[in-house]
């Protein structure tokens, strides 16, 4: 993948970074927050584009109904002060209600050319469970189409599917969501949700087998289930799991796997959860020409974004002649950042070094049981390079990539205190990551 031909976009100021996040919830599903709170608040944070993916449905039925139950008179209180015009009534058991917005309603009311775009967003959420026992949890989110999958509104849904391998399972959605999206003439965005949760419910080496697959959440917001003692405790667990799915897939000559930053906004008031699923913690900085579903698609399928944790990059270019990848973060007062340069050797060893067995904790009562994490040689995710700004400099830095390397990619580090503190997550430091190239 090559970056060129967006030099020549940036260079006449046609293309420009937009900050975004497309995973989050509300009342529509399993959040804590009517769908117009949720937009005012990213929007208001400066975001720029955003997509409200609650749990397989999208927001298009305009008669849903939400009761004030015991528990939810702050959030009736505050929405109806921030949203007087929003429409109540009184229910058949004398609670008061509120209607939750459909995305169309949303759209309109948020919606401003090139500063902010509503994008449409569901997420498929699946469990596989086998005959041993063992149950997998599956979340995908699919953008940029008006309606959940066929799959899905089917009558015959359900969550739980039987004894089905999980990269067939995963494809068979993304061959779904693609052929749904172009029926349409819409240009899907398909995103496998934060494959380490609920309990490393997804190996990289699943993803090794499902090329239709370009996009996962590198950057989530964790979980409250400690990592297994026997893994490295720098909670850079999806950084892993990224280069030996991508270091599989090079060697095959698949597409390489693009990661992008989420919230898996739940909580929005500070409300317990674990110290995770609350806003603003990761998001995803796309660098495009116009600020609409398309443009941000085919700049991600590019290639031309970074996962940002905390803090973003200047600019990220590869030139595909001289296969370099240059990286630029700006200068912050006091602060010292860091770039780091990973690739995996085309000689990698497909045998694993050790086989850690990992359960969970007795002290969380998880419906899982114990899996077998893979651990490879150092040949893969290889750091190759390293360089470090002095206090409040800015910092640029490259790498030209030697011919045994499969692709290059580079991390932006900055000490510093993450707003998310949950498991599986990057502790200590603000964090961006650019894509793989080759």
């Amino acid at each position: 993948m090559t970056m060129n031909d967006n030099e020549d976009m940036t260079a006449n100021g046609a293309a420009r970074w937009w900050r975004g996040n497309l995973h989050t919830h509300t009342f529509w599903s399993d959040g804590r927050a009517f769908p117009e709170e949720v937009v005012a608040w990213y929007k208001a944070r400066g975001y720029n584009f955003l997509g409200l993916s609650d749990h397989n449905v999208f927001q298009d039925d305009g008669d849903r109904w939400i009761a004030e139950t015991t528990g939810r008179e702050q959030y009736f209180s505050d929405y109806l002060a921030a949203f007087p015009d929003a429409k109540t009534r009184v229910g058949a058991d004398g609670t008061r209600e509120a209607r939750l917005s459909t995305f169309a309603e949303l759209a309109t009311r948020f919606n401003e050319p090139e500063r902010f775009a509503l994008l449409p967003a569901f997420e498929a959420t699946r469990s596989v469970k086998f005959s041993n026992g063992r149950s997998h949890q599956v979340h995908m989110n699919v953008v940029n189409v008006t309606s959940v999958l066929p799959s899905i509104a089917s009558p015959e849904f359900t969550r739980n599917e039987d004894d089905v391998p999980l990269p067939e399972f995963i494809a068979r959605h993304a061959r779904e969501t693609a052929a749904f999206a172009a029926s349409r003439g819409e240009h899907a965005v398909f995103m496998l949700n934060h494959p380490q949760w609920q309990w490393y419910d997804i190996a990289p080496e699943v993803l090794a087998e499902v090329p239709e697959v370009r996009f996962f959440e590198v950057c989530n917001n964790g979980t409250e289930i400690p990592a297994a003692p026997e893994l490295p405790g720098d909670g850079f667990d999806t950084d892993r799991f990224w280069d030996v799915a991508n270091a599989f897939r090079a060697r095959r000559g698949l597409p390489l796997l693009y990661g992008l930053g989420g919230d898996d906004t739940h909580v929005y008031r500070g409300e317990p959860h674990g110290g995770m699923l609350m806003p603003f913690n990761a998001w995803t900085l796309v660098r495009a020409a116009k600020l609409d579903g398309v443009s941000l698609a085919e700049a991600m399928e590019r290639g031309d974004f970074a996962a940002c944790e905390g803090l973003e990059p200047e600019d990220i270019r590869f030139d595909s002649k001289s296969r370099t990848l240059s990286v630029a973060v700006a200068a912050k007062p006091e602060a010292m950042r860091t770039i780091r340069f990973f690739v995996s050797k085309r000689d990698f060893s497909e045998t694993p070094t050790r086989q850690i067995t990992i359960r969970p904790s007795a002290e969380h009562d998880t419906p899982v049981h114990e899996r077998t994490v893979n651990i490879y040689d150092d040949r893969i995710g290889r750091e190759v390079a390293t360089f470090r700004s002095a206090p409040g400099e800015a910092l640029r830095a490259s790498y030209t990539m030697s011919p045994d390397d499969l692709y290059v990619r580079a991390r932006i580090e900055e000490p510093g205190r993450p707003l998310c503190t949950a498991y599986l997550h990057p502790q200590g430091r603000l964090v961006a990551w650019t894509q793989p190239f080759a």
